[in-house]
């Protein structure tokens, strides 16, 4: 059994309009089962839960109560299971759905050193099925913000769109809605986010790629192969903000972050 597997990705952002911009790049995640963190502790020497490690995996990075755990992690405090702090939040969305797996997919710290833009919790009733997803987003300020998604048992390939409420790139104005979707088809994945001001396209960003086991020659190898180091999304996006900058994309303030940490997505009507 692989409790934690890696995901080889390549990522692509897309702006839309004038001054256009677009950019591709590899990226290495993992995607790891939250309730058996205990068997993926001891999947590779070079992986760890909670420890430092080539690559590693710390629960105090997420969840709804991020700003907490940083805190308490500061007072050396024990990290708290975060697989009982989605559960709780599916259960207020899902009240008579039992979630039996929670599955995230997520860039891994690398010599204990990371940036999150956007990690996807997956959330399984006892069949199996997909039926609640987290859309957690960190931007560069140190705040982050959830948009949760409802899918609904008979439509396996919903599209769910969320009202904007965190300022992520201070190329955009902190308005606008974005368009949320994850799929996954065997070993093969995708997360597909379509930002939208003015009910038109803005920015396209995605991810897509294939599982892999996590081992110790495979991320040794993986590394090498998405030519990945510490901080790599943080210092990916630096370096996009300058090229966005010389081409006098319009600079948008940080404005204070908002007081929920939760927001719920709706599902996007199709039309015939």
């Amino acid at each position: 059994m692989q409790a934690v597997r890696l995901a080889s990705s390549i990522i692509t952002h897309t702006r839309h309009g004038t001054p256009s911009h677009f950019l591709s790049r590899s990226g290495l995640s993992i995607l790891i089962d939250l309730d058996n963190l205990v068997l993926a502790n001891t999947q590779s020497r070079l992986f760890s839960i909670d420890k430092f490690n080539l690559i590693s995996f710390y629960q105090s990075d997420y969840g709804t109560d991020y700003l907490q755990k940083q805190k308490r992690k500061k007072q050396g405090a024990a990290p708290d299971k975060l697989a009982n702090n989605i559960r709780n939040i599916a259960h207020e969305y899902l009240p008579n759905t039992p979630i039996k797996n929670i599955f995230l997919l997520t860039f891994p710290r690398i010599f204990n050193l990371n940036f999150n833009p956007i990690s996807v919790f997956i959330c399984q009733d006892i069949d199996g099925n997909d039926r609640f997803v987290i859309y957690e987003v960190h931007n560069t300020f140190g705040d982050a913000h959830s948009y949760v998604a409802v899918i609904d048992e008979h439509q396996k390939t919903e599209t769910h769109i969320a009202l904007k409420k965190m300022h992520v790139s201070p190329f955009f104005p902190n308005e606008g809605e974005y368009m949320l979707s994850y799929k996954r088809r065997g070993d093969s994945f995708s997360v597909i986010v379509r930002y939208l001001k003015d009910t038109k396209p803005a920015l396209t960003a995605t991810m897509r790629g294939n599982l892999y086991p996590l081992t110790s020659i495979d991320i040794i190898k993986h590394i090498i192969a998405n030519r990945q180091f510490p901080l790599r999304p943080l210092i990916s996006i630096h370096f996009e903000a300058v090229k966005l900058f010389l081409k006098k994309c319009i600079y948008h303030p940080r404005p204070t972050p908002p007081d929920i940490s939760i927001s719920q997505s709706q599902i996007r009507k199709r039309t015939k």
